[in-house]
């Protein structure tokens, strides 16, 4: 396998941690669910079990799919992704790692000569519409069937639930994006054969890096720009909204399709905007993170296309 390849790679899994860290930490500390040690613990464990039972699932998601995926095409991906995300990170702003990636990839593939499969780029860009849409109702379907059953419980009951259910979105957020996102990376680097000991191997390397960003910014004003940013949501409604997002992803994995996490979430607080719950909702950062969604993979094509003539 390519050294280079496979350095830009673990580069870009540890920007994504960097990035996502929110999602893992902020809200399930805002809304006081668990504390900062343990959604660091429950996410590490969320990522080690997404990325090893379910990550290989990605592994044509670009490559053999969309397009074929030489060393060129592949180098040109990972290395132009980690450039963008890097500094869209650095400016704080909202960035979906699988958009950049296909952006990134599609742009490689045309300034190599290649055709890209249609139908295997509208089932991609077509989920990327579906994912949000979906997690709007399937989060105020969750929310409603979570204030039923808390509103017969006593207030000890219900912060005993609000607790674990803290635990189990941070866990389920964690191994969607483990499986989901690190898996793209991987399978993205992938420039031949591997046996099957080289791909755990390969796999726990870049939950690693990921795992190590997460600690090393979680706490950080620069980790992550979503999710204890753009809404104040409840404990229910945390957990709505970030189960909902989950089983969108976790489809998503099953089809190989690449989703951000970012997507399926925005569509869910969406939806959890239909709730009381709602206290503080950042318009400004929505709009941000709908034009990154257009901008960005735009620039990661180009930037691509650009490497790979020049």
């Amino acid at each position: 396998m390519d050294e280079l390849l496979l350095g830009f790679a673990a580069a870009l899994c540890f920007v994504f941690g960097w990035n996502n860290s929110s999602f893992l930490i902020g809200n399930l500390r805002g809304s006081g669910s668990l504390s900062y040690r343990a959604a660091v613990g429950v996410s590490v464990v969320g990522l080690f079990l997404g990325v090893v039972l379910e990550g290989p699932k990605m592994t044509k998601s670009l490559a053999g799919t969309l397009a074929p995926g030489t060393e060129t095409v592949l180098i040109a991906t990972i290395a132009m992704s980690l450039a963008l995300t890097l500094a869209l990170t650095l400016l704080r702003l909202p960035v979906s790692f699988s958009m950049v990636m296909v952006g990134a990839f599609i742009g490689a593939a045309l300034a190599a000569g290649f055709v890209i499969k249609a139908s295997r780029a509208e089932d991609i860009v077509g989920f990327w519409f579906v994912a949000p849409a979906a997690s709007a109702p399937l989060t105020f379907a969750i929310y409603a069937l979570l204030t039923k059953l808390t509103s017969r419980l006593g207030l000890l009951a219900v912060d005993t639930f609000n607790r674990a259910s803290g635990l189990v979105s941070a866990l389920a957020v964690s191994y969607t994006l483990g499986a989901n996102n690190i898996g793209l990376f991987y399978g993205t680097a992938l420039t031949g054969a591997v046996t099957q000991s080289q791909e755990v191997e390969l796999l726990l390397l870049f939950t690693f890096v990921a795992v190590v960003a997460i600690l090393a910014f979680g706490r950080s004003a620069l980790g992550g720009t979503i999710g204890d940013k753009m809404l104040a949501l409840s404990p229910q409604g945390v957990f709505s909204a970030f189960v909902a997002s989950s089983i969108v992803v976790w489809a998503g994995t099953q089809l190989a399709l690449p989703v951000s996490i970012t997507q399926c979430l925005l569509g869910g607080m969406l939806g959890a905007a239909y709730t009381r719950d709602v206290t503080i909702l950042n318009t400004k950062l929505i709009w941000e993170t709908l034009s990154m969604w257009v901008i960005a993979p735009v620039a990661a094509l180009l930037l691509a296309y650009l490497f790979v003539i020049l």
